[in-house]
């Protein structure tokens, strides 16, 4: 039987492109026959996104698109002065030396960070009796930090074990099969499909065909755990697999309290995922109802602006897609309106504008939602005019009685407060809100962090970026001491003394 296998390729991958001579860890979207390592799929691009930036911290891997060592920049980019890169691209490294830097980065990605702690710790004392205090520290810094994350990995054996764990679940003629994957003895990550499921099956068959599906183009586990015996099926794929590993591969039921514990938990967590995608969808077919719609909106983009009486203006988009947030597809927008008198219509209306001119590359949502009332709305559907567009639907959710206005009613709508429809358009008006708050906090930070430093002599944009990769805040490099300014890679020695002297001449 063939189980269709849905939603693998709409997550995000980690891929780590062994098939160039300098790998990077990139974000993708589908696996290819391209010799690269895959992890994944995740449920979300934010989890891909922190893993890509903490190797990079952590390991130093290059993430630029230079095609190494054919073609190359002709000197390092930032990340080299902040410590984030060793600079293939400029022979800092040798070709064995970053090779041995990847070997690190797939044990980090597998979860045996032991072994890397082990070598972090030689490295660590081998600069101390060398007297190379400073790269001790920084070594000491990253077995901390690994330290802590094995820490906080829940523990599922004591040994040793590499096993994939298989679950399922059965509703309305679809299937959510989730996998758990324990390496050195941890759950390190949890994965879920959803199953289109033929008129006929059995438990049995799903089974298989998903194992089939899901081990064609992933990492064989030695044991896999699956919740129903399979008899002749198992010795099948067991075949199957054990040829494509190259060792032995066992398939079988749980054995011992801990693997019972572990596969109820795994079940517990699908019906929980199961609910939660029940909620949704009684909020999407409720919004299709109320609002009169002819087919259920699957996806809402939510718009919101915020200034301080017209200064730093910004707007934001995001974007749910089946009622959950999709960060790839979050928009911000430095608003270029600079009359004195603040217009959030106007500065609303910039913001469409520039949403729509984009409409090729990016369609719009089923739903467009206004973070506003009546007059927002009405503004908002000028702009559409203007381009000769027709929205697909257009709301506006105010926050003060939670009444929602949609073109051609004259009166407000009021759901009730136990809505599912409700609660999402209340999620997203939120999560637009929310993001447009911290850009423009982030904007108002900046221009005063950049105004007090740019008046430091030999502090131009450029150190000023680099600062600020060291030092978040302005207290933080009021703060420093002399010593910890100099080591800020990217910034001499006298510049180094001046924005010190900046900060302390009331002292001196």
């Amino acid at each position: 039987m063939n189980v269709q296998l849905r939603d693998d390729k709409q997550y995000p991958l980690l891929k780590l492109t062994l098939n160039e001579e300098y790998p990077r860890l990139i974000l993708a979207r589908r696996f290819e026959e391209d010799g690269s390592k895959y992890y994944g799929p995740y449920p979300q691009s934010r989890t891909v996104r922190e893993t890509i930036s903490t190797v990079k911290k952590l390991f130093n891997l290059r993430s630029c698109n230079w095609n190494l060592p054919k073609s190359k920049p002709k000197r390092p980019c930032l990340n080299f002065y902040i410590g984030n890169c060793k600079a293939p691209c400029q022979g800092y490294i040798d070709k064995q030396e970053y090779w041995n830097i990847v070997e690190d980065v797939l044990a980090f990605l597998e979860g045996k960070y032991e072994n890397i702690i082990n070598r972090l710790y030689i490295q660590m004392q081998e600069y101390s009796k060398n007297l190379e205090f400073e790269k001790a520290a920084r070594i000491r810094d990253k077995i901390k930090f690994l330290q802590n994350l094995n820490e906080r990995q829940k523990i599922v054996f004591f040994n040793k074990d590499e096993k994939d764990f298989v679950q399922f679940y059965i509703e309305d003629h679809k299937a959510r099969i989730l996998v758990y994957l324990i390496r050195e003895g941890k759950l390190i990550e949890k994965r879920i499909f959803n199953l289109n499921l033929p008129n006929e099956y059995t438990e049995e068959e799903i089974i298989e065909s998903f194992l089939l599906q899901y081990y064609s183009k992933r990492d064989i586990p030695i044991e896999i755990i699956v919740p129903i015996e399979l008899k002749e099926e198992e010795i099948n794929i067991s075949k199957f697999l054990t040829d494509k590993k190259g060792i032995p591969i066992v398939i079988r039921t749980p054995k011992n309290e801990d693997e019972e514990r572990l596969m109820n938990m795994a079940l517990k967590d699908l019906t929980i995922e199961s609910l939660k995608s029940e909620k949704v969808w009684l909020a999407l077919s409720e919004l299709q109802k109320v609002f009169h719609l002819s087919e259920i909106p699957n996806s809402i983009e939510g718009f919101d602006i915020s200034n301080l009486q017209g200064k730093e203006a910004v707007g934001s988009r995001v974007y749910f897609s089946k009622g959950q947030p999709d960060k790839s597809k979050y928009r911000r927008y430095k608003i270029k309106y600079t009359e004195e008198i603040p217009n959030d219509y106007l500065m609303l209306q910039e913001v469409m504008r520039r949403r729509l001119k984009r409409i090729d590359e990016d369609p719009l949502a089923d739903i467009i939602l206004i973070d506003g009332g009546k007059g927002q709305l009405n503004a908002v559907l000028e702009v559409f005019e203007e381009f000769n567009l027709k929205p697909k639907f257009v709301l506006a959710l105010a926050k003060e009685r939670e009444e929602i206005f949609a073109p051609g009613k004259t009166e407000p709508i009021i759901l009730p407060d136990n809505s599912p429809a409700l609660h999402l358009l209340q999620q997203v008006r939120d999560e637009a809100h929310r993001f447009a708050i911290s850009y423009h906090r982030k904007l108002h930070r900046k221009k005063v962090l950049d105004s007090m430093l740019i008046k430091i002599p030999g502090v131009g944009k450029k150190r000023i970026k680099i600062l600020l990769e060291k030092f978040p805040k302005v207290e933080d490099i009021e703060k420093a001491s002399l010593e910890d300014l100099k080591r800020v890679p990217g910034i001499p020695e006298k510049v180094a003394e001046k924005i010190y002297m900046y900060f302390h001449h009331k002292d001196s």
